[in-house]
This record gives structure tokens, C-alpha cells and sequence, in this order.
């Protein structure tokens, strides 16, 4: 029954068949991975595909730079096929067509980007297309993408269309520039040749480092597909997501605002790990976002908050130590009575444990209290404000004009006209939505209080028992992500366990809400996951430019597998680090190439000078 529901609140596609499994609204949720190994070392590539098999993965994709690697697919997929190994194999396809040609003969599906596969990526050399130019090479991507068509058709290969941001070509780039616009674009003029020739075993993703391109992009490709009658399945992923927890937390905040939106039928979570690391997370992240729901017409609600604060939840707090000011970000200076913040410091702190600390906290940080110790504790700090329950706000008939309250709601239900009334004449209340880590409910409290002209500010406060830290950072980043990327929230305030200690929400939050681009807490690191192209230890090199540079937290840099797509894909990175073979470097800043094949022993050092110089 609950499978049923589930699928009867996905958004319908077609079914695609991919080997022996099934891709449609109508299955389950299908998880996916790639290898990393060179394609041309079969035993290899085999022992890892298995890996993936084992720990859960329905289908795995494998790098195809060349004719000789695709050639060499039908060696893979026979050893494979001779251990007992089914899975389904995807063919991963960059510049070369005719390699794409090769593939579809021996696998069961092949992904080809927009991007490459006929246009070349951008090089912005060439920006001004006449309107006759940019028909002649649209009539030049029909006739060879049907070429390729025809091939897939006649061997029963499904195809995946796979944008990314990061790889749009000259000309796309000329009308539509580096925007969710031109991604949709870009897919959709290849969609219009899948349906004017009536190929349908067709799956699409549109892929960015950046979560809110990567969710507007696919929501805008939803609406597009609709107007032009098209129901093809989607792959979602966040792309050079990166590893350790901000990788898990920028997919889940990503893959699991659309899985929730009743969008994707299919999901990888690319880490900068091996392989069979990103299975768990995925399947967590697929059963973690279970109860989706497709708004068919499209239109998602959106705010303008720009820069969303934290409170920090203390009240499992014992007592005041080094430990916690330092998570706190705060230092105490010699001779000043007060504390000082840092560039991690909470705007806002909870507290039902009480002390006299409390008095050398810094001027501008916020403190909560529960509404029945507020005026015991009041002269401790300037700025206490109590927090009320919803009830006991409705019931309140005295209060201090100088001093905003705080009133927390748990139900969406409590958000009517009455209690409304109440907020838009109490302007300066702080609203605290606590519906648990429950999308829609936001969603739907949001909705409300855009009807009813509630305008009051709004924070979530997502409360969470569950020991299980992994899980619970998955369900939340999932849960809540979206509505950040989407501006409708003023704040973060995450409950958990006395088991997790008081730190444990205040660094989820940090890390949601930079994976949401709308605050930057630390230095941030995109990688790719790594793949038959890679050309040296990008795990390795991942860690030494993360000691490195982790400090500079206004910094955004890029650590990449290959010169291939490495360079298109790193987004808006600051600085990049490129893999270049034979034991070298390139690195860049921004997307132009400043130094060349520097030897991978002197490369942390060569950007540590470029940044210096920058």
C-alpha cells in the first residue's frame, strides 16, 4: 500500500527499459554509481562494478573517452556476465560520437552530454550567432544525434541525456548564457529529435556543483517538458559534490529537495570516494524522501531571504567550557568583560541551563529563553527574549513592548486567521515553525502564511531523538535544504539529542546552509567523483589542498579529476586544481588556466602563492 502511494505521488514518466530492469514513476526509486577505474583494465573495472553490485547499486556507468575504450566495454561486460553479474552497464560519453556509436553495440545504455557530443564546449571565442549559423549547426546536431538513435534503437540501448552546467556550448552560451535557462535548453533541443523521430528509451539529468542551479533547472525542464507533451524520466545528482559529510550534505540537500517534489526516478550521489561509498548514502537518501508529492502545475512558492541566521540549540549544554567557545566561535580578550564573536559565531543561542555567562556573551548575540524563566534571567543579557508556545501566545494579554517575543508553532493547523491577526499586529515576533523534518509541512505552513499576509520573521526549528547522526543529517539536509534554496526561511535552529552533544545542530546548520548558497561558514571545496579519466590520486589530492586551504574560509576552490572536464565543471570556483597526467598540476583561477603541468609535488605550494597573489 505504501509503495502504491508513493508512486501515485511521483511525477508520471515513460518506461525505459535499461537490460533487465525497468526505469519509470511507477518503480521504486533506482540507485546508481560509476567506476573510477581505467576502462582498458578490465579485471579492474569488473572487481569494482561488483563492489558496487554488493552494496546495493542497480546500475553501473563507465567512462568511454575513445573508440578503444568503448570497444573494450564488451570485454567488461562479458566478464561480468561470466561471474553472474546482470547489472546493466552505461556507457559514459564526452566529445567523441563515434565512440558513442561503438557503445551502443555492447551496453545497455549510453549517456551523451549536449554540451559535446556535436557542439563543442564553450571556449567563449564565439558568442554572436546569426540566426542562419545557429540553424545550420542545429540541423547539423539532428542529423548526427539521429544517426546515433537509429544505432541505439537497433541494438535495444536506452540513452541518457546529461547535461551539465559547467559544460554548455558556444553556442547555447550565445542566447541563453551560464543560466538553468540554457541547461534546458540545451536538453530540450535534443528531446525534440528523441520525439520527432519516436525514440522514447530516453532518461535525462541536468547536473551542477550548485544546488539551487541544479534544482531550478530541473523544475524549469519539468515545466518545459509539459508544455511540449514529454514525460521522460530524470537521473538526478549533484555533481563534483565532493566528499566526507559537506558531500552527503550538498547531494542530500540537492537530490532531496526534488526526490521530494515527486521529481527522479533515478539518483547517484558523486563523492570523492570509492565507488561502492555512495550506494548507502543514496539508498538512505531514496527511503529518507518516501513520501513525495508532484505539484503539477509547477508553481513553487519562493522568499527573498538572503542571509538566514543559526540559533544555537544549548539546552543539553552542562556547563560553559574551552570546547564550546570554541565551537561557538568565541574568544575571551584580556580586560573586556565580553566576549567576542567570530565569523562562525550563532546570531542566536537557546539556553535552559542558566549562568552567569550568560552576561559575557557578545552584545549583538541573541539570547532564547523559555518564556517562564525570561524575567528571572532577563538582567543577564541585553538582548533575552522569551519563547512562548503558540497556546500560551494566544493567551498572553501583558507583555513588554520593548522586548519581541518569540512564539513557537507546532502544527500547521495552529496558523489560522486568528492567530495571524495576533502576529500582524505583534510585528516584531519571531516566528519559529517546529513541524519536525517534514518538507511539505513547511511547504504548506509557508503557503498559509502568504495567504493570510503573515510577514513576520520565520525560523525553523526541526527537533530530532534519533542517536543515528548520519541518518539524521541525511533527513534534515533532505527535509529542509530546499526551503532555504529557495529563500523562504530566516533561520536554522536544530534540537537534537543529548547524546549528540550541543555542537551536533549548530554544524549541521552551518552545513545546510552553505550547501544552500546562502551562507559561507568555511572554506568550500567542490571534487569530482573520479573516473576512468582521472590522472592521478584525487582522494589524495582532495586531502592535501583541504589541509592545505581549509582555513580560508571566504574561498571556493576546485580539485579535479581530469583535464577533460574538469575545467568546464568547476562551476564558480575561485581557484581550481587540475589533474594533467605524467604526475602533474594545472591550476587555474576562475576558468582561465594560470599555470601549467606544475609538478604534483610543488602544486599545493604554487597555489598556495597564486592565492597569496589573488
Amino acid at each position: 500500500m505504501n509503495i502504491r502511494i508513493w508512486n501515485d505521488m511521483r511525477r508520471k514518466t515513460n518506461t525505459v527499459k535499461i537490460g533487465n530492469i525497468t526505469l519509470s514513476s511507477e518503480q521504486p526509486v533506482m540507485i546508481q554509481s560509476m567506476l573510477n577505474t581505467p576502462t582498458m583494465d578490465t579485471e579492474a573495472c569488473v572487481e569494482q562494478a561488483l563492489r558496487i553490485v554488493n552494496a546495493g547499486g542497480q546500475l553501473v556507468r563507465i567512462t568511454a573517452p575513445g573508440v578503444r575504450e568503448a570497444e573494450n566495454l564488451e570485454h567488461i561486460r562479458r566478464a561480468l556476465r561470466e561471474r553472474g553479474c546482470l547489472v546493466p552497464l552505461s556507457a559514459d560519453i564526452h566529445f567523441t560520437p563515434d565512440a558513442a556509436l561503438v557503445a551502443a553495440c555492447h551496453v545497455e545504455k549510453v549517456r551523451i552530454n549536449p554540451g559535446n557530443f556535436v557542439d563543442k564546449r564553450a571556449t567563449f571565442k564565439k558568442l554572436t550567432y546569426t540566426d542562419e549559423e545557429y540553424a545550420a549547426e542545429l540541423e547539423m546536431l539532428r542529423k548526427k544525434f539521429t544517426e546515433f538513435l537509429e544505432v541505439c534503437r537497433k541494438n535495444g540501448t536506452a540513452v541518457r541525456i546529461g547535461t551539465n552546467h559547467g559544460s554548455l556550448s558556444d553556442r547555447i552560451m550565445s542566447r541563453y548564457g551560464d543560466t538553468p535557462a540554457g541547461m534546458v535548453e540545451s536538453t530540450m533541443e535534443y528531446l525534440r529529435v528523441c520525439k520527432s523521430v519516436g525514440f522514447d528509451n530516453v532518461v535525462i539529468s541536468l547536473k551542477s556543483s550548485d544546488c539551487r542551479i541544479m534544482v531550478d533547472a530541473v523544475r524549469l525542464l519539468v515545466r518545459e517538458m509539459k508544455r511540449e507533451s514529454m514525460q521522460y524520466p530524470l537521473h538526478l545528482g549533484v555533481t563534483e559534490a565532493g566528499e566526507g559529510e559537506d558531500g552527503r550534505i550538498r547531494s542530500a540537500v540537492g537530490i532531496g529537495t526534488l526526490l521530494n517534489e515527486g521529481i527522479g526516478d533515478t539518483i547517484r550521489v558523486s563523492l570523492t570516494e570509492e565507488p561502492e561509498a555512495e550506494i548507502p548514502v543514496a539508498r538512505m537518501l531514496a527511503r529518507l524522501c518516501d513520501r513525495p508529492r508532484f505539484e503539477a502545475s509547477g508553481d513553487i512558492l519562493k522568499g527573498n531571504c538572503s542571509r538566514p541566521c543559526i540559533v544555537a540549540d544549548l539546552s543539553v549544554m552542562d556547563e560553559w567550557n574551552e570546547e564550546m567557545r570554541e565551537r561557538l566561535d568565541l574568544r575571551q580578550e584580556d580586560g573586556s568583560a565580553r566576549m567576542l564573536s567570530g565569523v562562525k559565531t550563532p546570531e542566536m543561542i537557546y539556553v535552559e541551563r542558566f549562568s552567569d555567562e550568560l552576561a559575557e556573551l557578545p552584545e549583538e548575540t541573541l539570547v532564547v529563553v523559555p518564556a517562564e524563566r525570561w524575567r528571572q534571567v532577563r538582567h543577564l543579557h541585553a538582548r533575552i527574549r522569551p519563547l512562548y508556545s503558540w497556546t500560551a501566545y494566544m493567551k498572553q494579554t501583558e507583555s513588554d513592548p520593548d522586548v519581541p517575543v518569540w512564539v513557537e508553532v507546532d502544527a500547521v493547523e495552529a496558523l489560522d486567521a486568528e492567530l495571524a491577526e495576533r502576529l500582524n499586529k505583534d510585528r516584531d515576533a519571531v516566528l519559529v515553525l517546529s513541524l519536525g523534518a517534514e518538507y511539505h509541512a513547511y511547504r504548506e505552513a509557508f503557503r498559509r502564511m502568504r495567504k493570510l499576509g503573515v510577514g513576520n520573521r520565520t525560523l525553523l526549528r526541526v527537533r530530532t531523538e534519533d542517536p543515528d547522526t548520519e541518518k539524521t543529517s541525511l533527513e534534515i539536509a533532505a527535509q529542509v535544504g530546499g526551503l532555504f534554496l529557495d529563500r523562504l526561511p530566516d533561520g536554522l535552529w536544530i534540537s537534537a539529542p543529548e547524546s549528540s552533544g550541543p555542537a551536533y545542530g549548530m554544524e549541521l546548520s552551518r552545513n545546510i546552509l552553505q550547501s544552500a548558497g546562502v551562507r559561507r561558514y568555511k572554506a568550500e571545496f567542490i571534487s569530482c567523483p573520479g573516473c576512468g579519466r582521472t590522472l592521478f590520486d584525487l582522494q589524495g589530492a582532495v586531502a592535501k589542498v583541504k589541509q592545505a586551504f581549509g582555513h580560508l574560509s571566504t574561498l571556493k576552490i576546485a580539485v579535479m579529476g581530469c583535464v577533460v572536464n574538469g575545467p568546464g565543471e568547476m562551476g564558480d570556483a575561485d581557484f581550481g586544481y587540475v589533474g594533467a597526467g605524467n604526475g602533474k598540476v594545472n591550476l587555474y583561477k576562475g576558468h582561465r588556466m594560470v599555470r601549467v603541468a606544475v609538478p604534483e609535488k610543488e602544486a599545493i605550494e604554487a597555489l598556495r602563492k597564486l592565492i597569496e597573489e589573488s
